[in-house]
């Protein structure tokens, strides 16, 4: 029965959210439920401050309905984004207004105990920045690694030493007293940027997160879609055939041709080659790939072909994941993004001359560095407000203005 209840409830926030100010009767006619039933659903979210009355609707002969609207900061949820090195977090309303953020320096090199001290602390330092901790709803976690659904929430990263599994979903839970969901950054930064960023509005988009490696998800029919243990999504490890321009083809991991390394590699390559020794005054030894975007920004042709090569590797990825999930939106995120059409243009090439069918339309993420920790909070959000689809309204805006 609780269940069945919250879901109603969930139903009610998206329909508003997707449409609107609303009356009982249209919630009713539109969600198939009867009107005490809304009436009792409604009058729970004007006690917790999520929804209110905004303004009176048109007659059909009778007294003028009122008109319920959604608050958008009435709903609150904390989103944390674990790096290899780094833990960030953030308080988020339904807009992607940000109410607290908080951030820390945390190798998970240095083992699970110490991972665990920190991720602690921080979420006490979150929750203590906001004015009102009771209103929020939940906590989310983006992790760098996949987390299977046949262990949720078991956090286990990759080459970590010392380290033997973390549930983090039991680990918050217990000390927090919050509802905890933690799933795979890309996932969760591919659910940030449809309910807050480039991809609002959409139905159906692939998300590609680009940073030290390659990530991806899919929303599919408005929900993200994790595949059967949660691996769906993991472009990265998607082999291309590339020639090495010398008449040979070489298989290499996708994640291998277009992160930050691969980045680096290959502008160091080319710098050795052409016998320079600094890249923008820093030596080769210090050249990351946020100095190979500035200087392929500040007109380095070389740099400018090394970031083209990252777009046509992007491109065959692109290419080959949407002959299976024919998104028609790709959002492309990640730090290596603000390259823009230094990458974009030869990934739309490659996309225009691969695909069968009409290329999709291509967006930059619109979250940036806070990607991980907004997404981490939408994961929550999307929980509570069933997605519905389709743009905030206008109205909605001024309803639930801060």
């Amino acid at each position: 029965m609780r269940r069945v209840r919250d879901e109603h409830r969930a139903q009610v926030l998206g329909r508003l959210r997707a449409h609107g100010n609303l009356s009982k009767a249209m919630l009713a006619r539109d969600l198939g439920l009867s009107v005490p039933t809304i009436s009792e659903i409604l009058a729970g979210f004007e006690t917790e401050g999520v929804v209110r009355p905004v303004s009176e609707g048109e007659s059909s002969g009778g007294r003028r309905p009122i008109l319920y609207g959604l608050r958008m900061d009435g709903l609150l949820a904390a989103g944390v984004s674990v790096d290899r090195h780094h833990i960030s977090a953030v308080v988020s309303d339904l807009s992607g207004h940000i109410h607290g953020e908080v951030s820390a320096d945390c190798d998970l090199e240095d083992g699970q105990r110490r991972f665990e001290r920190t991720l602690e602390r921080l979420v006490g330092r979150l929750l203590a920045t906001v004015e009102t901790p009771d209103r929020v709803t939940g906590l989310g976690v983006a992790v760098p690694t996949r987390m299977q659904r046949s262990r949720p929430g078991m956090f286990l990263p990759q080459q970590a030493p010392g380290w033997t599994g973390l549930d983090l979903h039991a680990f918050l839970a217990e000390r927090f007293e919050l509802p905890v969901v933690a799933e795979n950054r890309a996932h969760a930064v591919a659910v940030g940027e449809h309910l807050f960023g480039a991809g609002q509005g959409a139905t159906d988009l692939l998300c590609l997160v680009v940073d030290e490696g390659l990530g991806g998800a899919v929303i599919s029919g408005g929900r993200l879609f994790t595949g059967g243990d949660g691996a769906a999504g993991a472009v990265g490890r998607m082999i291309l055939e590339l020639n090495d321009g010398k008449g040979r083809v070489t298989p290499v991991k996708a994640s291998d041709v277009v992160g930050c390394s691969a980045i680096i590699r290959a502008a160091v390559g080319r710098l050795r080659a052409s016998n320079r020794r600094r890249l923008g005054g820093v030596p080769l030894s210090r050249v990351d790939a946020d100095v190979v975007i500035d200087e392929a920004l500040s007109g380095d042709v070389q740099m400018a072909d090394v970031l083209a090569d990252v777009g046509r590797g992007l491109g065959a990825v692109v290419a080959a994941t949407l002959c299976v999930t024919d998104s028609p939106l790709v959002v492309l995120c990640g730090s290596t993004m603000r390259a823009g059409d230094f990458i974009v243009g030869p990934l739309q090439e490659v996309t225009d001359r691969r695909l069968p069918f009409a290329p999709p339309t291509i967006r930059l993420g619109r979250l940036g560095a806070r990607g991980g920790a907004l997404g981490a909070a939408a994961l929550v959000l999307t929980d509570m407000v069933g997605m519905a689809g389709g743009p905030i309204s206008p109205a909605q805006e001024i309803a639930g203005s801060l």
